[in-house]
């Protein structure tokens, strides 16, 4: 099915550090693995192509592209004289906060610490080709030994991903699907290897709680560079996380050669 999008670049969103499934066809196409499903989506301009019917767009990839979200007004609230804000929002105009699996974010955002988006890329895909391509559930992550993971590359994350598939049972991400920021955040903090920053990556990238502000190395720099004073949160507490995601952006885009 077709169907006009404004604010949404396929590239953008790809390279933004928040999805790492994703798969390029060429010429502005991506096939799209979530929740068990399957979708080839292309763009041109503001016109995409979905390759499901009706029904599943509506049900699955319409909330998955967060089409419900006007972007165009959380953009025009940021303020005009934050200059570093603006450029970033300008660059990347098309950047959306997809609405990911709960339980997929928790193991992809595990294996990015004091990491990179090729070779979380890279993790995620060899773990994957363990199960025939299918993402691990909880249950069939707690079959692989760490001796195996550590083949894989993820290196001392490993005993982390054990630690992952024992905690979160389908209950408990189902029941971080229901909570609060706060309660989601506190309950996310209670696994081995989950920080401040994975848990607030969950909580804007599956949980959708747009106050959620992951600061990473990269985040760092930038609110040590341009907001000495901090970044002024409380104007922007229910959309802190999507600027976060403009900010983000533009700085990695800036710095990959």
């Amino acid at each position: 099915m077709q169907i006009t999008i404004r604010d949404c670049d396929l590239d953008q969103i790809y390279a933004s550090g928040q999805c790492f499934r994703w798969q390029p066809m060429g010429g502005g196409c991506y096939g799209i693995p979530a929740f068990g499903r399957y979708v080839t989506v292309s763009q041109n301009g503001d016109r995409f192509e979905f390759s499901c019917s009706e029904d599943e767009f509506h049900d699955v990839w319409y909330k998955y592209f967060d089409l419900g979200t006007d972007y165009g007004k959380i953009k025009a609230r940021a303020a005009k004289r934050d200059k570093y804000l603006q450029a970033a929002i300008a660059h990347g105009s098309g950047l959306r906060i997809l609405r990911q699996d709960v339980w997929e974010t928790i193991v992809t955002f595990i294996l990015s610490q004091n990491s990179n988006i090729p070779r979380i890329r890279k993790n995620i895909a060899d773990l994957c080709a363990l199960f025939d391509g299918a993402f691990p559930t909880q249950e069939q992550l707690k079959t692989l030994d760490e001796s195996v993971l550590r083949r894989l590359g993820v290196g001392y994350r490993a005993p982390y991903l054990t630690a992952a598939a024992e905690y979160f049972t389908t209950e408990t991400c189902s029941s971080l699907e229901k909570a609060s920021y706060a309660r989601a955040h506190s309950i996310l903090c209670g696994c081995k290897g989950v920080g401040v920053k994975v848990a607030d990556c969950v909580c804007l990238f599956a949980l959708h709680h747009t106050g959620a502000f992951p600061i990473d190395t990269h985040v760092k720099s930038i609110l040590e560079k341009h907001y000495p004073d901090g970044f002024p949160l409380y104007k922007y507490r229910t959309c802190a996380g999507i600027l976060q995601q403009y900010m983000f952006f533009y700085d990695i885009m800036k710095t990959t050669p």
